[in-house]
């Protein structure tokens, strides 16, 4: 709190917060308009009927995919686009050459992602449309409702990626994980009146209230340990030689090198989720209300053991893929050793590198460990329990709201420490002022 005092003091992190806002603002007001063509509540039974993946689809567009909004799709076309530039730019070398290379050239990777994400935009919005064609308005022509659907749609997620990009280079934060945050604060009120519902129904109005804030204390104190987790940091201490420059001889700086548990941030969970939900999510299109068991086995995926392995499988993975490309021990020790640096107890060269490797997979395996337990476990037991089957999603909402919260306190702090060093800086010495 005492952060966000300081930066709405300063007038260049004001203006990226009051961005933010109105961005997000935007996005909110547009989950409550309806694309043009569509029966609203015929839409939403059917976006009911398509089981987990409904409700996923639910939590990700702050419940606009039950108002058959234009923004249902919510980010979801533009985090496929950024996976399928991601793939390329590993697959095909003149677009891997590109990503090295100047900011100037690297728009072109950012050009590339926005009409990635137009066009998985247009095909989710019209495989939505012809699997849900039975809710398009009657009161017009069929062909030209679904026209008009399909285009609410894809302008909707077109919009959504828009505002990514915006919050990205002039808000603060990353604008895609700023959205979902945003989001799945808008589910909290719903999630909180569920909980008060079924309590009271079986238990009675003063268990409800008790379970309610419980609930509330419970999900504030997981928050807290996931940021204090995520802030967490192994620092190892550089030292660096004495330099000689001419007749002088300048000691060398000292300084430390963060290792965070959790390098990769929330992309391991939203590329797994993505990569696993996505054959569901037109399997759902096309199949509401299905009883056939493959189908529900693909939809109703919180009931499916083998979609709880690959997800705690790909978050190992892709936590370590991502971690990887954030910090590579080979690069860091080869600079160390070309600017006369090296870790106490540790020579130069080779040994540095191995140390750094152990030291990375230690703390790897620890945010491996920190991710499957607050995000796997609570599907897991929502998986044997009913009652409560419709919160699998608490402990991967928990893990984005830190991560986010984190992502943006750091980015103020980081602006507030500029401003005082830029101020500090500028104050004219005693010097200057004697001169004056």
């Amino acid at each position: 709190m005492t952060s966000l005092v300081k930066a709405f003091q300063i007038p260049e992190l004001r203006k990226k917060l009051l961005y933010t806002l109105l961005f997000v603002t935007i996005i909110m007001i547009a989950t409550l308009v309806p694309a043009p063509g569509v029966n609203v509540g015929r839409f939403s039974d059917i976006v009911r009927s398509w089981g987990d993946v409904g409700a996923l689809i639910g939590i990700v567009s702050g419940k606009a995919a039950y108002n058959a909004s234009i923004v249902t799709l919510s980010v979801y076309p533009y985090l496929f686009g950024m996976i399928i530039v991601q793939i390329l730019t590993a697959a095909i070398p003149a677009l891997r050459n590109l990503s090295y290379q100047s900011e100037a050239v690297q728009k072109r990777i950012t050009k590339y992602t926005r009409w990635a994400a137009l066009g998985a935009g247009f095909i989710f919005s019209l495989l939505m449309v012809i699997g849900s064609r039975s809710a398009l308005t009657t009161n017009i022509n069929f062909w030209l409702a679904m026209v008009l659907a399909v285009l609410g749609f894809t302008i909707g997620s077109a919009l959504v990626s828009w505002f990514c990009e915006l919050i990205t280079s002039k808000g603060l934060g990353n604008g895609f994980s700023v959205v979902i945050f945003a989001m799945i604060c808008r589910n909290i009120p719903h999630v909180l009146k569920k909980i008060y519902t079924l309590s009271s129904d079986k238990l009675g109005i003063v268990w409800a209230i008790v379970f309610t804030v419980l609930a509330i204390v419970l999900g504030v104190a997981a928050l807290i340990f996931c940021v204090y987790i995520q802030s967490a940091e192994r620092r190892i201490k550089l030292l660096f030689n004495k330099r000689s420059f001419g007749m002088k001889q300048y000691m060398g700086q000292n300084t430390s090198l963060p290792i965070k548990i959790t390098q990769a941030g929330i992309l391991p969970i939203i590329y797994a989720m993505m990569i696993l939900t996505t054959p569901a999510l037109i399997i759902a299109f096309f199949n509401p209300g299905s009883d056939n068991g493959v189908v529900r086995g693909f939809v109703d995926f919180m009931t499916s053991p083998s979609y709880l392995i690959l997800f705690a499988f790909l978050l190992v993975i892709l936590s370590t893929a991502f971690s990887i490309m954030q910090f590579n021990p080979g690069e860091i020790a080869g600079e160390l050793k070309a600017n006369g640096g090296y870790i106490a107890g540790v020579k130069p060269g080779k040994p540095t590198t191995q140390f750094l490797t152990k030291m990375f997979a230690n703390m790897n395996y620890a945010g491996a460990v920190f991710l499957f337990i607050v995000c796997v476990i609570p599907m897991v037991i929502g998986a044997f329990i009913p009652a409560i089957r419709g919160f699998w999603y608490a402990g991967i909402a928990v893990v984005i709201l830190s991560t986010t919260v984190n992502e943006i306190l750091l980015l103020l702090d980081n602006g507030i420490k500029e401003e005082e060093d830029r101020k500090k800086n500028s104050k004219p010495t005693k010097t200057a002022k004697a001169f004056k």
